[in-house]
């Protein structure tokens, strides 16, 4: 029985080939619509298979969401506590101001280097695993080609199409090995990219200190007051919720949702924080002595 090829739709734009990431962001829009037309065209729309390195905003999510999470929600932590305690202080946006700068780029500065020092050794790790797989590769292929079998079997396949599964992948020593650091070891690191933990780092600091400066910016004008706190709580949550709107947006997830549990993760941070600086304020008491 022959089986006919089939039919090139009619939606196909073949003149007008895409880019590996145009691809996916038009079938990640697809599916969050739940339009299947609209995924089909995304599949059969030509791609430019030119040479094609991840360096895509998602790529660099984690730390993104991370460092800019971390830098708002420790420097209003910041701001909460010193309202909190702000019977004890004289000049509360002062105090913002200095401890909120200075926490704002030590902190920062720690981020960035833990995510260098981190992205440097995952990077590090990888590279050591790859040379150790493609020399069992080189001297005991047989070897590697029986855990392959094995690994397939757990997933579900049978072991005589788990055995041919294996045997046209490993043809090519290369492609078995980058096979292998996925499937086997589950490290997906792009080796080639060196500077890779230098741009996490970068990303990490520059995230920490612009979504960080939002709830100081509210106090440059050096006022205090309830009025002041009010605007830097709106501001924060304002930033807070856009950031896990974008979250949601890059990872394929209902924004309002993500936007919401970030929103809601700096609330309870800046309560407690908040609750801190007062109750301590209340523990530790004030210098001064009231008047008669």
């Amino acid at each position: 029985m022959t089986t006919e090829p089939y039919p090139e739709p009619e939606s196909v734009v073949v003149n007008s080939p895409q880019t590996v990431d145009e691809k996916m962001d038009k079938a990640r829009d697809a599916h969050k619509m739940g339009d299947i037309e609209a995924s089909r065209r995304a599949h059969e729309q030509g791609v430019t298979h030119g040479e094609h390195h991840s360096g895509g905003a998602s790529d660099y999510v984690k730390s993104v969401v991370f460092g800019g999470l971390d830098g708002i929600i420790t420097t209003f932590a910041v701001v909460a506590a010193t309202q909190g305690a702000s019977d004890e202080i004289g000049d509360v946006a002062k105090t913002v101001l200095i401890l909120g700068f200075a926490n704002l780029f030590a902190d920062g500065f720690s981020m960035g280097f833990g995510e260098f020092l981190s992205s440097r050794a995952e990077l590090d790790h990888a590279r050591g695993e790859r040379k150790r797989e493609e020399w069992e590769v080189e001297n005991a292929k047989d070897m590697e080609k029986a855990e392959m079998v094995d690994l397939y079997c757990e997933k579900g396949f049978s072991r005589e199409d788990s055995e041919k599964l294996v045997e046209i992948i490993s043809k090519d020593n290369k492609l078995f090995v980058d096979i292998m650091m996925v499937e086997e070891l589950g490290l997906a690191v792009d080796l080639d990219d060196e500077m890779g933990p230098v741009k996490s780092a970068i990303v990490m600091f520059v995230s920490f200190v612009l979504f960080g400066m939002v709830p100081l910016l509210v106090y440059l004008p050096q006022k205090d007051g309830w009025n002041v706190f009010m605007i830097a709580c709106a501001a924060t949550a304002a930033t807070l919720f856009i950031l896990g709107a974008v979250r949601g947006y890059l990872t394929a997830q209902f924004w309002v949702k993500t936007g919401f549990f970030m929103l809601l993760n700096g609330a309870l941070a800046a309560g407690v924080s908040y609750l801190v600086g007062y109750l301590v304020s209340l523990a530790v008491g004030s210098d001064s002595t009231p008047e008669a």
